[in-house]
């Protein structure tokens, strides 16, 4: 498949949509209020017909607006059970799609959590993560099979075929992450399943914060990809969405976050975390009644069967 990342818009022409090649229109510009690792404005755009949102340039030099990205690596494995148990949700997900011990591919890991606990439950999980410490301590630490990789599309061995693939929170921050999705789709066994979860750009959260979204995370998310967009790619390649909900355990915690990020983002440095805790708080059980609804929750999670 042919690289068909964005060019820069010029003043007359709002660059084409990187997966449809339809025309596009300008959402807004952003710039990096999660991490402030730049001052520069990153521009956002809207396909008009598949309704992709994309950055309009992906920065040359991606990485190092990670710079400052927390992983929070443990030391050693002591306590990490708790930190896993965390993530027991996602499992409970996975086994009603697809019970052990299935084969397991997890792409963007980061310290493990997910793929300790399913290899816990029966599965059989490998990894593929592209920062250096993380891998070190998913292999030294907790003895998992890893790949460090930048380009998980390349890294799929054709020879190789999994029950089920999961992305969390990580197909956004992936170039043309569609071929990512193709070459999964070809890599799963008959019956296998692709679960992604990603955040909501029709949240309610999404529509109140636009270009100040804790969750557009510029120019780290290089797109925001509605359900209806995932739906659409499913029926094209004869994939049945089996679930699909912006109200998993996992979305509702997004919600909170998303506040608790919106706030602090906006008055950095000038209150207390206590403070900016609270009034977070109070947002969130201010508009849960309609964030709690579906399609409106600030992320979703959803299983594609392969026929």
């Amino acid at each position: 498949m042919r690289d068909r990342t964005p060019v820069r818009a010029d003043a007359r022409r709002p660059p084409l949509c990187p997966y449809c090649a339809a025309a596009s229109r300008l959402l807004f510009s952003a710039k990096d209020w999660n991490q402030r690792t730049s001052a520069e404005a990153f521009e956002y755009y809207l396909c008009r017909a598949c309704a992709l949102t994309f950055i309009g340039q992906v920065p040359s030099n991606l990485g190092r607006y990670y710079a400052n990205e927390q992983f929070d690596i443990p030391a050693d494995s002591v306590g990490f059970q708790t930190r896993a148990d965390s993530q027991l949700w996602k499992v409970e997900i996975l086994r009603k799609q697809v019970p052990p011990p299935a084969s397991l591919l997890e792409v963007g890991p980061a310290t493990g959590e997910f793929a300790y606990c399913a290899r816990q439950k029966g599965y059989r999980p490998t990894l593929f993560e592209m920062d250096e410490r993380c891998c070190g301590f998913l292999r030294e630490v907790l003895a998992l099979d890893v790949v460090q990789t930048s380009n998980p599309a390349e890294s799929l061995d054709a020879a190789t075929a999994y029950d089920a693939i999961c992305i969390w929170q990580a197909i956004e921050h992936i170039p043309n992450f569609w071929t990512l999705m193709e070459r999964s789709i070809d890599r799963l066994g008959p019956g296998g399943v692709l679960i992604l979860s990603t955040p909501n750009p029709c949240s309610l959260q999404a529509r109140i914060l636009r270009r100040f979204w804790p969750h557009l995370d510029a120019p780290r998310h290089l797109y925001l990809i509605p359900q209806s967009w995932v739906r659409s790619f499913a029926r094209k390649h004869g994939l049945a969405a089996v679930f699909d909900t912006t109200r998993d355990v996992g979305s509702i915690g997004l919600n909170y976050y998303g506040w608790l990020l919106a706030a602090r983002n906006a008055v950095r440095g000038k209150v207390s975390n206590r403070i900016i805790e609270a009034a977070a708080g109070r947002i969130t059980a201010l508009v849960r009644r309609w964030e709690s609804r579906e399609g409106r929750g600030c992320s979703y999670t959803i299983a594609l069967r392969k026929g």
